[in-house]
């Protein structure tokens, strides 16, 4: 039965009656609700590993041993939108508990300080890696390359927050070509609304799996209802980042850049300074002389007249070229300029004709002019330039002038393509240059340890320094055919051109199946090694081993090849000293066995004996074990040690363990019958 209406109490009525204890408690439960759900779906997403593992920083298994390795996948945290090629860094190790001797270098930066179109040998990470190494043998010395393609500072600064993690003892830092179109840069797809500090924010909630998922919903939204949003299909990695083409200079877009970079730079610097860090700054560089800017834009509000004027000082300074006459020429490029004083090319033109005519600080000024003035920024500007090094001098940070030993071993001090590949990329020698002067920053000023502990009396030439990197012709071809491959495409052709090549050498073929993707870097190198012992080019073939060896550092595979080659070769106590040196690295089955086979050539029985068992023992637990003829072979060769040290019964049990597993082998039958007669 029902209450009476006057006895019933509504909603209101009966919170009215809550006590203030009870109100506040449903107060904070109603408040608390929206963030319950957001942690259960944080909780199940996590469960469920959306977007996979994206730290930067993960553990790795290599020989056995784990290690801290840099995440290839941590690209996928800022690039989202499909279609769009996902950049990698290198996926360098490094020890998880760190040495007391060890000095731990992280290298951060976009595509240059990622060594592109090199690879880990060969990039400038690699190179102060065998600087350090050599100059300061006392240390275990860890350089970590952390360079990404197409980020700008926004996402370095987010690296430096996860890697203070991992007990640095140097930063090292090549940032500033990226500023606009790397990704969150001001003409980036990759992009997000807002102020600097809401980015950086913004960047900062993306380790939380919930926040991916809506930032992914809204890109996969936003593609479908505005389709031109996606990146164009086969662009190169550079034309899918880019939204805003043109950012003349000086304009908002530009400043906004600029801005941006000097509050990261300032908070990456600052961030490294809290936890007295020591970070190196290096000054940047690009091409002046040999590429032309990619855009030219006329001033805003120049005339129909005065574009028409320019165009015929432009048209005549080009004919007088033609003709000769390169004084005449630059009268005309330089009115050219002087009508329109934003415009890039004609300062390319003047500033190329000064340097024919061999007026070469003339020349300087104009060719850097006409880079800043290009207005399809992939190149940072001087005034970006200034903003370092005066960010740099007022928080006290090293700036390693990599520019001026550019300049100093370019022709007439204007860098060209003697050491840039095309706009901005150094070729071998240039990333070889700038280690170099990073080392020389280091060392002059007291980082990593006092400069009475470096050892310069062991110091090598440079061309001792690019052996040691075991750089090779390999690199070379790859490097070319990448940026090749890469010049074929926006926004070095307006439109993209059929790109072909024949191979004419062996390393042409193993490096453009690698580049296109048909053989891993480490198998294509053996591949070449191989080539080159089948020609019995044995120093060549160790060489690239050894190049493998540098990236992969604890790991068996490549030392083995090595010693391999110098028993190929008939170099039997280089080939001894090269397994020993495998089997210290990570102890293998392979290089043990290898090991008994060259001391019972030297007639020492039990040295073989007892590297044999070591062996077997070994292969019980490697993740590469020896295959059933290794064993055989291995089962025969301890059956030889026996009977050498006259221990007939286990030799011929070790025989016959060998021929359970390959009964066809003769030599084991053989020897079997010998020591049989011998008992009889």
């Amino acid at each position: 039965m029902s209450k009476p209406a006057s006895k019933r109490r509504t909603s209101g009525e009966r919170a009215a009656e809550l006590t203030p204890r009870r109100r506040r408690i449903f107060l904070l439960l109603t408040i608390l609700f929206p963030f319950l759900l957001l942690g259960l779906l944080e909780v199940g997403l996590r469960i469920a590993d959306y977007g996979g593992d994206l730290r930067l920083v993960v553990k790795r298994q290599m020989g056995g041993k784990s290690f801290y390795s840099i995440n290839r996948a941590v690209g996928r945290r800022y690039f989202a939108q499909a279609g769009t090629i996902i950049p990698e860094p290198a996926d360098d190790v490094f020890e998880i508990v760190k040495r007391k001797n060890t000095k731990r270098i992280f290298c951060l930066g976009e595509s240059t300080m990622a060594g592109f179109p090199y690879e880990f040998n060969t990039t400038a990470p690699g190179f102060l890696r065998d600087r350090l190494q050599n100059l300061l043998p006392q240390y275990n010395i860890e350089v970590i390359n952390v360079g990404l393609s197409a980020v700008g500072s926004f996402v370095v600064f987010d690296f430096m927050d996860e890697l203070m993690d991992y007990e640095p003892d140097l930063f090292v830092l090549y940032l500033g070509h990226n500023e606009f179109y790397g990704a969150y840069g001001v003409g980036s797809r990759v992009a997000m609304s807002g102020s600097p500090t809401l980015t950086r924010f913004a960047i900062g909630l993306l380790k939380f799996k919930t926040f991916l998922l809506l930032r992914d919903a809204y890109f996969a939204v936003r593609e479908a209802i505005t389709p031109s949003a996606r990146p164009a299909e086969n662009a190169t990695l550079m034309g899918q980042v880019v939204r805003e083409q043109i950012i003349p200079y000086k304009s908002p877009l530009y400043e906004q850049a600029r801005i941006t970079y000097r509050e990261n730079l300032e908070g990456i610097i600052a961030a490294a300074a809290r936890r007295n860090v020591p970070i190196v700054v290096s000054a940047l560089v690009s091409n002046l002389k040999d590429h032309p800017p990619f855009e030219s834009v006329f001033a805003d509000g120049t005339s129909d007249e005065v574009k028409t004027a320019w165009r015929t000082c432009m048209h005549a300074g080009d004919s007088l070229i033609a003709h000769h006459e390169p004084a005449a020429a630059i009268d005309q490029y330089r009115r050219a300029t002087e009508l329109d004083t934003m415009n890039a090319e004609a300062f390319f033109k003047l500033g190329r004709t000064f340097y024919e005519a061999s007026r070469f600080d003339e020349a300087r000024r104009a060719l850097t002019r006409a880079k800043d003035l290009d207005a399809l920024r992939f190149r940072m500007t001087e005034e970006f330039q200034g903003e370092l090094l005066r960010i740099c001098s007022v928080l006290g940070a090293a700036v390693s002038r990599v520019d001026s030993s550019f300049a100093a071993n370019s022709p007439h001090g204007i860098v060209g393509n003697e050491l840039i590949l095309e706009h901005l990329h150094p070729n071998i020698n240039g990333y070889f240059l700038m280690a170099k002067t990073w080392c020389q920053t280091i060392m002059a000023n007291g980082m990593l340890v006092p400069r009475s502990e470096w050892r310069i009396e062991q110091d090598k030439t440079d061309a001792e320094y690019l052996q040691l990197s075991a750089a090779s012709p390999f690199d070379s071809v790859v490097g070319r055919l990448k940026i090749d491959l890469l010049m074929h495409k926006w926004p070095f052709k307006k439109v993209e051109q059929p790109f072909t090549f024949t191979p004419k050498t062996i390393v042409e073929e193993i490096a453009y199946r690698y580049v296109q993707g048909a053989v891993a870097w480490s198998d294509a190198r053996y591949a070449l090694a191989e080539a080159y012992a089948t020609a019995g080019e044995f120093d060549r073939a160790r060489n690239e081993c050894f190049a493998v060896s540098k990236v992969i550092p604890f790991s068996y595979n490549p030392l083995l090849r090595v010693a391999d080659y110098f028993a190929r070769e008939g170099k039997m106590v280089e080939a001894k000293a090269a397994y020993w040196r495998c089997v210290t690295t990570e102890d293998n089955p392979f290089g043990r066995m290898k090991l008994g086979w060259r001391y019972l050539e030297e007639e020492k029985p039990d040295s073989a004996l007892q590297q044999l068992q070591l062996a077997f023992e070994v292969n019980e637990h490697a993740s590469d074990k020896l295959s059933a003829q290794g064993a055989a072979s291995g089962r025969y060769l301890l059956a030889v040690a026996y009977a050498k040290l006259g221990n007939i019964t286990e030799a011929k049990l070790q025989l016959e363990r060998s021929l359970a597993i390959q009964p066809d082998d003769a030599d084991a039958r053989e020897l079997l019958r010998q020591l049989n007669s011998l008992r009889r």
